[in-house]
């Protein structure tokens, strides 16, 4: 009896506390509803977010202010017309935006007309029509480069089939580079090398010498090949740092060497790194140029390149590119389409990052390369990558595609490369699905296409910066005639023959929404 009286005791003493809460909170509630109504002022509200669908609600997240600790979502029905017309502008201009793309992608791609009316086989160049002082010329750029005997690059550019089978069966019998005739016999001299080559050794324009860029290049075999590439792209305001795969031989690491040492801005890389694909080594060796380039501090932009590839751009056209994305980097990005297998082993990402599947070519800022090497975050990042398998497809475009990090030139949209809004132009690759599903006149290996000559048609159009992949003694006309066409393009910007038209960079949607 008595234990029953105390535990009513006990009751009793909880329902009048919980009554007198009950109550104070009414006349609290009463008292600021009161208050609200003689001010007539709303509430503070914090959002954190605001969501507008396509139903006409506005959706508000967050908490009063100095009222509830715990997150309150508003749905306001029937928004103004006001926040309406705003929505429905922007989504007209993106629309108008996207239809701008549609058309530029259908002229770069593999259905537009033929090139023959075209400017330099594309819709990216005019005729020059000033009345223009005539700059100071250079030996080779006076006259046009015709070193193809036998072969007409114009017609292969136009897509002549007479002239494309005739070069294929002349590539057939091209002959190979002389065994006898080594670099690091022709370099003994380096001002006759560098003379006989045709190097230009001029920034050409003070627009490109107050630009200089950064390159990294990876190679394994193919001497020859990477100088046809090192002579396209060089400029002496330009570094290049050049790594050789530890695994090469003596002899052809001997002949990249040579090639180097006749250039006071392309060297070495400090470490050599043994790569194999799928591990770790891939994405090492390109930080190794990365940190060692980082010496030189005038360089605005990163390229990496591999020794097959050869540029769509001249360097004045990439430098015209690279100021109007005003910092932005240009790297492929997907959730979508990732292997998500790939990240299974590794465990959860550090700093709250969520992988994202990418390329390991990248354009990138100077800030960007100086926080992937010096940075803890990316330190910790890449740490977690060596347990993911294909680390170098994962490191680079995830920090890329996470803005909390506010790592600068970071894309802040969703990490989804395609052909319209966030297209993927530091490369222009030909892996036959998805938005690099391109014809391929040449062969496939492991997917992705050997460019072969009757690629040049959509190569000549195509806006990207570097094309990869290409054989040397495959086809060798499609590299050589790609070559020639470079040489030319440069001549006559250089000479105020030809403008190149920048409206689609300065169209592109990706690089207004960056870090």
């Amino acid at each position: 009896m008595r234990t029953s009286s105390k535990t009513l005791r006990k009751l009793f003493t909880i329902c009048f506390i919980l009554v007198t809460l009950l109550l104070g909170i009414h006349v609290w509630i009463s008292n600021d509803a009161t208050e609200a109504a003689k001010t007539q002022e709303p509430y503070q509200f914090l959002a954190k977010d605001l969501k507008y669908n396509k139903n006409s609600t506005l959706t508000l997240h967050g908490a009063f202010k100095n009222r509830i600790n715990s997150d309150i979502i508003l749905e306001i029905d029937n928004i103004s017309s006001v926040i309406k017309d705003i929505i429905h502008d922007y989504e007209g201009r993106k629309a108008s935006q996207r239809a701008l793309l549609m058309t530029q992608r259908e002229k770069f791609g593999a259905s537009a007309p033929k090139n023959a009316t075209l400017v330099s086989y594309s819709p990216l160049y005019r005729s020059s029509e000033r009345n223009v002082t005539q700059p100071q010329q250079f030996s080779f750029l006076g006259k046009q480069r015709h070193n193809l005997e036998n072969v007409n690059c114009r017609l292969l550019f136009e897509g002549d089939t007479k002239e494309v089978a005739k070069a294929k069966r002349l590539s057939k019998s091209f002959p190979k580079s002389d065994p006898g005739k080594t670099f690091a016999g022709q370099t003994r001299n380096c001002s006759a090398f560098v003379h006989s080559r045709g190097y230009m050794m001029d920034s050409l324009t003070e627009e490109e010498n107050n630009f200089p860029l950064a390159y990294g290049i990876m190679v394994y075999k193919s001497p020859e090949q990477f100088e046809i590439l090192l002579r396209a792209i060089y400029r002496p305001q330009n570094i290049y740092c050049v790594h050789v795969d530890k695994k090469t031989t003596s002899v052809v690491f001997k002949e990249f060497e040579s090639i180097a040492h006749c250039f006071p801005n392309v060297f070495l890389a400090s470490t050599r790194i043994a790569v194999h694909w799928g591990y770790v080594s891939v994405l090492t060796q390109e930080l190794v140029c990365m940190k060692d380039l980082l010496k030189y501090k005038k360089w605005k932009y990163f390229i990496n390149l591999t020794g097959q590839e050869f540029p769509l751009r001249t360097n004045y056209e990439l430098v015209k590119i690279l100021k109007i994305y005003n910092g932005a980097n240009d790297l492929e990005g997907t959730v979508q389409r990732a292997n998500k297998v790939r990240w299974l082993a590794a465990g959860p990402p550090p700093h709250q990052i969520h992988p994202v599947k990418g390329s390991v070519h990248i354009t990138a800022n100077r800030d960007f390369v100086d926080y992937v090497i010096n940075n803890p975050v990316a330190k910790d990042f890449l740490n977690w990558s060596r347990k993911v398998a294909v680390p170098d497809e994962t490191f680079f475009a995830s920090l890329n595609h996470n803005p909390h990090l506010r790592i600068p030139g970071t894309y802040k949209g969703e990490p989804e490369t395609d052909r319209e809004e966030k297209p993927f132009l530091t490369r222009f690759k030909n892996w036959g699905t998805g938005v690099f599903n391109w014809p391929c006149y040449g062969r496939r290996v492991r997917q992705i296409c050997i460019f072969g000559i009757g690629d040049l048609p959509l190569l000549a159009r195509r806006p990207e910066f570097f094309a990869n992949k290409f054989y040397l003694y495959y086809q060798t006309y499609a590299l050589q005639c790609l070559e020639e066409l470079h040489f030319n393009r440069t001549r006559d910007e250089y000479l105020q023959r030809l403008d190149f038209q920048t409206d689609y960079y300065e169209n592109l949607e990706f690089i207004k929404h960056v870090v």
